[in-house]
C-alpha cells in the first residue's frame, strides 16, 4: 500500500501509485472523493484534479492524483463497484463528470449534503459550512475559484483540494451515527440511489426538446421542428464542448420551432440568430428544421390539468408537506414535487378514487411522513389551521 502524506508538494503523476491507491481504498472497502475542473466555456467540463480519502475516519491518508499527467482511471472505476461506497458532497457535478468523461455509473453512493437534509442541517448546506458545524474546524476557501487546470498548481490550491477530502470521512461517520438513531439511513441511500441513476447518463439528445421552456404548447409539426433542432444543437455542443447556448439559445429555438424557416432569408428573422451563426450553421439548421417538421414525435402526454375546484389546492398541500417535513426536521424537496401535488389532485378530482395514482410520495417512508396527511385532507378528514407558534406557520388537525 502506498503511503501518502497528509500534505505534499506535487500531485501524485505516476501510474504506479495511481494503482497502488486504488488497491488500497479497494480494501478499505470506502473513500472519500472530489475533483475540481473547469467549466467556463465548455460543455462538458475538464477534469482537472481528483482527490480521495481513505483509511482512518478522523485521521485519512490523503492524496490528489493529476488527471493531466496520469490516467484517474483505476480509481473513479471503484466509483462502479458494489464492494466499495463513495463519499461526496453535493455530488451531482462530480457524478455527471465521472459519467461523461469514463461512462462509469456510480453504484454505493453517500451523499453528505442530502444526508444533512435528512437531519435538520439544511437543504443544501455548503461543504465548508457542514465541516464547521460537524467538525469544528474553518476551512480556508481561498483557492475554490482559481485555474485548476494551469501547472504547476500552488501549496494553497493543494491544501484546500485535500481538504475536500480530509475531513469528508470524519463528516460522513458522523451523519450515519445521527441518521441510524433516527431510522433514516436508509431514506437517504435511496436519494442517494435516485440521484446517481439520476446523473449518471447525459439525456439522449432527441429528447433535449423537453427541457426548452414552452416545449408542451407547442403543434405537433412544430414540435417536430423543436426536437429536430435541439438534437442538432446538443450533437453540436458535444462535438465542438461550447455551451449549447452559445450555438443558439433557447428563445430562439422555439421561434425556430414555431415559425419554421424554408430559406436562408427566413433565417435572418429570427430573433437572436446572430449574422455569423447563419453563415456558419444556416443550411444545416434549415435541413433539420424540415427533417423534424416532416417528422413529427407521437401526441405528448400533457401535464395534469386542475379543474377550477383544485387550482388552490396545491398551495394547502404544499403547506402540510412543509408542516410535517419542519416536524421531521427534512428538507421538502426530497418529500413531493409540485408535479406530484398536481397529480394528486387531478387524480382526486378526475380519476378513480379506488386506485391510488403510482407517486412516489404515496410509498413507503413518504407516505408515512406526508402522503397519508394528503390523502386524509382530499378525503376531508383534517383541516390545515394557521398557528404562527409553529415553524411552518400551519396546523394539521383532525
Amino acid at each position: 500500500m502506498v503511503t501518502v502524506e497528509q500534505q505534499f508538494p506535487t500531485p501524485v503523476t505516476n501510474a504506479t501509485e495511481v494503482a497502488s491507491i486504488a488497491v488500497a481504498i479497494a480494501r478499505a472497502g470506502w473513500f472519500a472523493l472530489d475533483l475540481e475542473f473547469m467549466t467556463e466555456g465548455r460543455y462538458v467540463a475538464d477534469l482537472s484534479l481528483v482527490q480521495v480519502g481513505w483509511g482512518d475516519h478522523e485521521s485519512p491518508t490523503v492524496a490528489a492524483i493529476d488527471p493531466l499527467e496520469v490516467d484517474a482511471r483505476p480509481v473513479i472505476e471503484l466509483v462502479a463497484r458494489d464492494d466499495v461506497e463513495v463519499v461526496l458532497h453535493s455530488a451531482q457535478a462530480d457524478l455527471a463528470l465521472i459519467g461523461a468523461a469514463f461512462g462509469v455509473r456510480a453504484t454505493r453512493v453517500f451523499d453528505t449534503q442530502i444526508a444533512a437534509a435528512f437531519l435538520g442541517l439544511g437543504e443544501q448546506i455548503g461543504y465548508g459550512a457542514l465541516v464547521e458545524r460537524m467538525a469544528g474546524v474553518r476551512l480556508d476557501k481561498g483557492a475554490q475559484y482559481t485555474e485548476w487546470s494551469r501547472r504547476p498548481l500552488s501549496d494553497d490550491q493543494l491544501r484546500y483540494a485535500l481538504d475536500d477530502v480530509r475531513y469528508l470521512p470524519a463528516v460522513w461517520l458522523q451523519l450515519r451515527q445521527q441518521l441510524e438513531s433516527r431510522g433514516r439511513t436508509a431514506w437517504v441511500q435511496e436519494e442517494c440511489d435516485l440521484l446517481a441513476d439520476a446523473w449518471a447518463e447525459r439525456t439522449p439528445p432527441d429528447e433535449m426538446y423537453r427541457r426548452v421552456r414552452g416545449w408542451n404548447g407547442l403543434k405537433r409539426r412544430s414540435l417536430g421542428a423543436l426536437r429536430a433542432v435541439a438534437a442538432w444543437r446538443e450533437q453540436e455542443a458535444l462535438r465542438t464542448n461550447r455551451p449549447p447556448s452559445w450555438i443558439m439559445n433557447d428563445r430562439s429555438l422555439l421561434e425556430l420551432a414555431r415559425r419554421p424557416p424554408r430559406e436562408a432569408a427566413d433565417l435572418g428573422a429570427v430573433r437572436g440568430l446572430g449574422e455569423g451563426t447563419v453563415q456558419r450553421y444556416g443550411a444545416a439548421i434549415l435541413e433539420v428544421v424540415e427533417r423534424g417538421v416532416n417528422d413529427p414525435p407521437e401526441d405528448e402526454a400533457t401535464p395534469p390539468r386542475l379543474p377550477n375546484l383544485g387550482q388552490a389546492w396545491p398551495a394547502i398541500l404544499s403547506g402540510i408537506v412543509q408542516a410535517r417535513c419542519c416536524e421531521a426536521e427534512i428538507a421538502a424537496r426530497f418529500v413531493a414535487t409540485r408535479h406530484e401535488m398536481d397529480e394528486m389532485i387531478a387524480w382526486w378530482l378526475t380519476g378513480d378514487r379506488a386506485q391510488e395514482p403510482q407517486l412516489p410520495l404515496l410509498r413507503g417512508w413518504r407516505r408515512e411522513l406526508a402522503g397519508r396527511d394528503l390523502l386524509d385532507w382530499l378525503r376531508g378528514e383534517t383541516t390545515v389551521a394557521v398557528d404562527m407558534h409553529t415553524e411552518a406557520g400551519v396546523r394539521i388537525q383532525r
